[in-house]
């Protein structure tokens, strides 16, 4: 069996190396060629196209990009009608995969999509064309599969990853002695974008919050980003780690977290959280005249409710984040309340073995199947 794979971010890259493993796992025989990063490339991916040429954070960036997406966008389809391969697995990246699809399809090659692109956030015609065009849907999210079911595809949940890599982390050295003080966990993002529009406004509301409530603060330093990116941190009393990062969050009694997949690890670790993110004017300015849904953190949308406050863009200051924090820190009810809440979102995510699943789900929709694991999650709502 030979697969084209193809993703275009880290998350992808990183879901897609998982997916990959498990489909040689099942099928020794499988060999898979296309698009993705060294992850997906340790995996066993042969790649043709490198996703770290092609990914971008927010909407502006996108055009500085174009050529490098033509040209990924040109190989692929080249390589698949020269190939033929039984499937293409298409791993979220939603516009350049909305493109390789309808080429695809025109040249018959079956298409599953994993890890649905944000339809229900955004641009919800979109669910409507990946449904037309997908012989299967793979979610991580229980509502996300009923939103494509309404629309008559085959859509299953297969779970989130994430759910195994937080207990096997979990499980690993915390990466600082038992702490004798309150915690507070900095997590300012994984990009260098990111660290340089957060780390001043986390660090020095953390510092401030500190003095006054004698609190340990961490900060998770992303393994690949330089150190100079995380400015006075010492003179701030901050240490800074880059390992150890479920432990972490297990320990904090309070979290400052940069919107995105980080939001979700703080929940399956039980960290009460405030959740910030700032953008380019132009990335926000987009998004408000299309973004549906009333909040931005994950761990919100799963609850479909607010869990946890959100501080985005022009609210996200030093002084409304110190408020923030300190108001939380002092009120042993609020954050009850939402351990509770993130317990109930943890739930949403599955039991663990969720590349497993997705790896069967993958194999059934291409040809019968050989091999089904004994815990298939489905969740029909």
């Amino acid at each position: 069996m030979n697969l084209l794979i193809s993703a275009g971010e880290a998350s992808g890259d990183l879901h897609g190396a998982r997916l990959l493993s498990a489909l040689r796992a099942a099928r020794p025989d499988l060999s898979a060629f296309g698009m993705g990063g060294a992850r997906l490339e340790s995996a066993g991916l042969e790649r043709i196209a490198k996703s770290e040429s092609v990914a971008v954070v927010g909407f502006s960036e996108v055009f500085e990009k174009l050529p490098q997406l033509a040209r990924a966008l040109r190989t692929l389809s080249t390589e698949a009608r020269r190939r033929r391969p039984d499937a293409a697995v298409l791993i979220d990246f939603p516009d350049f995969h909305g493109l390789l699809s309808k080429r695809l399809r025109r040249d018959r090659v079956p298409i599953v999509y994993y890890v649905s692109p944000q339809v229900w956030a955004w641009r919800p015609w979109r669910a409507r064309r990946i449904a037309e065009r997908a012989r299967r849907i793979i979610t991580l999210f229980p509502f996300e599969a009923e939103i494509y079911r309404r629309l008559g595809a085959d859509a299953v949940c297969a779970g989130h990853p994430l759910v195994e890599d937080v207990r096997e982390g979990l499980a690993a050295p915390a990466p600082l002695p038992p702490k004798t003080r309150r915690r507070l966990v900095l997590l300012p993002g994984s990009r260098s974008a990111e660290i340089e529009r957060h780390w001043e406004i986390l660090s020095e509301a953390a510092a401030r919050i500190a003095r006054r409530m004698d609190l340990d603060v961490v900060a998770v330093r992303a393994p690949w980003l330089p150190e100079k990116l995380y400015a006075g941190a010492s003179e701030r009393g901050i240490t800074l780690v880059s390992t150890g990062l479920h432990p972490l969050l297990a320990s904090a009694d309070l979290a400052f977290v940069t919107s995105g997949t980080a939001t979700l690890e703080a929940a399956l670790c039980g960290s009460p959280m405030v959740v910030v993110y700032r953008t380019s004017r132009v990335s926000h300015q987009i998004a408000r005249s299309l973004i549906t849904v009333r909040w931005i953190s994950l761990v919100n949308i799963v609850a479909g409710e607010e869990i946890v406050p959100e501080l985005i863009q022009s609210d996200c200051t030093v002084e409304r984040l110190e408020r923030e924090g300190e108001s939380l820190l002092s009120s042993p009810s609020r954050l009850d309340a939402m351990k509770a809440g993130l317990a109930r979102v943890a739930a949403e995510l599955g039991p663990p073995g969720a590349s497993a699943r997705a790896a069967d789900y993958v194999l059934s929709a291409i040809k019968p199947p050989l091999r089904m694991t004994s815990d298939v999650y489905r969740v029909a709502r």
